[in-house]
């Protein structure tokens, strides 16, 4: 009672005091409660305790770590590039290592023979042999090459940059070729029980191609419609006497001689075989070029140069004749075939030691020598860029059989693929430049002895 009254009065109790929460919370919970008769029971259940709420914690964001930005590239050196310059080791651009040792180059260990260094009079450095052509100095010590085989076409070609071998670039270097498989056993070709890849052989930089339906028929239709666009009307009969080849075709590298040989002597043992319908050889297609044009100009004189180098072409008077006229065909496709029958033509010797190329009795080489055969002939007024283009899908797209119309109209957006199996050496042809397409050709026919081995 005594605490009773001094709660009331305001005194001091041993009770614990209550705040108004909890007291609200106990009159609430003996308020009378009708039970399912509809009778209260005077009482109810407690109500349970609601759980306190659990914050959920900020995520711990980590303060981005300040990097130092990248020092600029050092200013490309003005001084001249001589042989001093280059000697030591040094990596490029596709991958290759490259060890230079007075005049003589080393690629992945193996000496290049037919490709020294090549000095000016001045004693500055004019190429590496006949594969790389000097170009310039660029940031950072690097020096570019165009990979041309005379300085004369070396404008359009792609450039090669070697760098020095300084330990920083050799971890970048092997970072690179890890990424590209060259481990395990590929690490070192040259000693391996089978044949290996050395890097920088194959084009080490690696491009991602994607490879699928949607990209051949968008491939397709853009080799037609370029072909559409500048094409004269009907297939043409162009005596192959009236054909070089374009300055955009293979790469600017021009022809392979061993290549040429090989479709002559396939003509001289087997026969020319005329093409039928949409089978049998491939149709050239070709640009009517003024002589004087830039383009015109610049495939004369590309092909005067590789005729000079190599004897294994037609002969230069043959050439010299049409560089005359004002008008001329050079090739985006097809480009070997007619220099072949050139051969013929001028009754050459062939490269293998097989006498003469004659045309015999064979009446349909006769035609295709003298007459020549169903050709695409388009303007001149196509760029070099679709030049290039057009000559790049014609040989990577191989596999489609065009539909050609008498009128010279093509269809290869609908053209069908292909999947009858052909030899390797066959699909191999239509992507190497020619020098590449050169050792294909010598490994197919088993030429071991050549002085064309290691050009």
């Amino acid at each position: 009672m005594g605490a009773l009254v001094s709660c009331v009065c305001g005194g001091a109790s041993s009770a614990p005091k209550q705040d108004w929460a909890s007291k609200a919370a106990m009159g609430a919970s003996r308020r009378p409660q009708s039970n399912s008769n509809g009778y209260s029971n005077g009482y109810s259940a407690a109500a349970p305790e609601k759980e306190p709420e659990v914050k959920e914690e900020a995520p711990v964001v980590a303060e981005p770590v300040p990097q130092e930005p990248e020092a600029p590239p050092r200013p490309a050196p003005t001084t001249p590039i001589t042989l001093e310059t280059l000697q030591g080791a040094w990596v490029n651009s596709v991958g290759a290592k490259i060890t230079v040792e007075g005049t003589e180059v080393s690629l992945n260990g193996i000496k290049m023979v037919m490709h020294p260094v090549n000095l000016n009079d001045d004693g500055t450095v004019r190429s590496i042999g006949s594969i790389w052509q000097l170009s310039r100095w660029l940031e950072d010590e690097r020096i570019e090459f165009k990979e041309a085989p005379s300085r004369e076409v070396m404008e359009f070609a792609r450039s090669v940059v070697w760098s020095k071998a300084t330990d920083e670039r050799m971890v970048t270097w092997t970072a690179q070729m890890k990424g590209l498989g060259y481990v395990g056993s590929s690490k070192d070709p040259l000693n391996r029980s089978i044949e290996g890849c050395c890097p920088g052989t194959c084009d080490a930089k690696a491009k991602i191609v994607e490879n699928s339906e949607d990209q051949d028929k968008a491939e397709l239709l853009l080799l037609n419609s370029i072909i559409d666009k500048y094409r004269l009307p009907d297939l043409l009969n162009i005596p192959p006497s009236q054909v070089i080849p374009d300055f955009s075709n293979r790469g600017h590298t021009g022809l392979s001689v061993e290549h040429v040989h090989y479709l002559a002597q396939s003509f001289a043992e087997n026969g020319f075989k005329n093409r039928t319908g949409n089978s049998g050889h491939d149709i050239p297609v070709l640009v009517q070029e003024p002589s004087n044009s830039e383009l015109g100009a610049k495939s004369i004189q590309n092909w005067r140069a590789k005729v000079s180098e190599e004897k294994g072409f037609p002969p230069k008077e043959h050439y010299e004749r049409l560089f005359t006229k004002s008008k001329i065909y050079t090739s985006l496709g097809n480009g070997h075939f007619n220099q072949a029958l050139n051969l013929f033509l001028n009754e050459c010797d062939s490269i293998y030691g097989k006498g003469k190329y004659q045309i015999g009795k064979d009446k349909a080489l006769h035609q295709a020598v003298h007459v020549g055969v169903s050709s695409i002939v388009l303007r001149s007024e196509i760029t070099l860029r679709e030049r290039e283009t057009v000559s790049r899908l014609l040989n990577s797209k191989r596999e489609y059989k065009w539909i050609v119309g008498q009128d010279g109209s093509v269809n290869i957006a609908d053209a069908t693929e292909d999947q009858t199996t052909c030899k390797q050496f066959e699909a191999l042809s239509k992507v190497l430049d020619a020098v590449e397409l050169n050792c294909l050709v010598r490994a197919e026919l088993g030429v071991k002895d050549s002085h064309r081995i290691g050009q």
